[in-house]
């Protein structure tokens, strides 16, 4: 688990072919795990183990899968067992907000002003 809203999965690509990579969630934000102050930090650590808890439901499906702004991550939709959208469940529970590229909004109350 990288944080709220990016994961390692190993990825079947083809049979007998696998290979691990690091996937953020579409559409969503959540906090960094090394924030900017100790609330956005406290914050990280709920919404990884919100999705922690989301993949652990099993039958990981990773879709939609595109390329991200960094080397070594793609973006994709996840979905999981009992989750159709692990992003929307993410939302609905307050653990990220929408993101659709560009300029991030700060978590710390300082920085939300």
């Amino acid at each position: 688990m990288i944080d709220g809203d990016t994961f390692e999965a190993r990825v079947h690509l083809w049979p007998g072919l696998e290979m691990i990579t690091r996937v953020r969630l579409r559409g969503i934000d959540a906090p960094e795990m090394k924030g900017a102050c100790a609330e956005e930090m406290r914050m990280a650590e709920t919404a990884s183990e919100a999705l922690r808890a989301q993949l652990a439901d099993g039958d990981v499906t990773i879709f939609n899968i595109g390329p991200d702004k960094y080397n070594g991550r793609v973006v994709a939709d996840v979905a999981t067992r009992r989750t159709p959208n692990v992003s929307s469940a993410l939302l609905a529970a307050g653990h990220a907000r929408p993101y659709q590229g560009g300029r991030r909004g700060g978590w710390c109350m300082a920085s939300a002003r």
